[in-house]
């Protein structure tokens, strides 16, 4: 330094000083922030799933021996499986009237949805509930006396299953499986 002021060539060095100090400040800031929304994107899509769990051991725990009636007339089993889902009528706990309720589960269109249905009998699905979005695909596997299978063609219509394992493939993500025991 003189006694005029800086020099060319201090004042050079002290701006590459502070050019590195902002580059690694903005490296750092940028970081901070991918990993705050990988973060964020990871716990929301644990909610939805620990959500859809929660729910779907609710209707499988409080699944009813009671056989219903499709909207065309035809009867179902207590249990039915579909090609991307399945189908129970459940009881329902508290002072909610009717203590029963149909409820549908199933993929359509990349989406598990829930699905309750107005009345037991002779009533379509009621408006669906997207549980899970990014789905690509299910397996639903239920378990009997003889171990697991992939269909379900029970001796009875009021027979539930003993378990339920359904295997939800994500979009970018690993498979999960799901186990539930079944009232009965």
């Amino acid at each position: 330094m003189t006694r005029n002021g800086f020099t060319l060539v201090e004042m050079l060095v002290s701006l590459l000083i502070f050019s590195i100090i902002a580059t690694i400040a903005t490296a750092m800031t940028t970081g901070a922030t991918r990993s705050f929304a990988a973060t964020s994107s990871a716990l929301s899509s644990l909610a939805e799933l620990d959500r859809t769990r929660s729910v779907l051991a609710a209707d499988l725990g409080q699944a009813a021996q009671r056989p219903s009636l499709a909207a065309d007339g035809k009867p179902l089993p207590a249990f039915t499986l579909t090609p991307d889902g399945f189908v129970l009528v459940r009881t329902r706990g508290g002072d909610v009237l009717p203590g029963i309720e149909k409820v549908a589960w199933g993929l359509v269109d990349g989406q598990w949805l829930r699905q309750p249905f107005p009345a037991i009998d002779l009533a379509t699905p009621g408006e669906p509930v997207v549980m899970l979005s990014g789905v690509e695909s299910v397996r639903i596997r239920v378990a009997d006396r003889g171990g697991w299978r992939d269909d379900w063609n029970p001796p009875a219509p009021d027979e539930l299953p003993r378990a339920v394992e359904l295997t939800l493939q994500r979009q970018g993500a690993p498979p999960v499986t799901l186990k539930f025991l079944v009232a009965a």
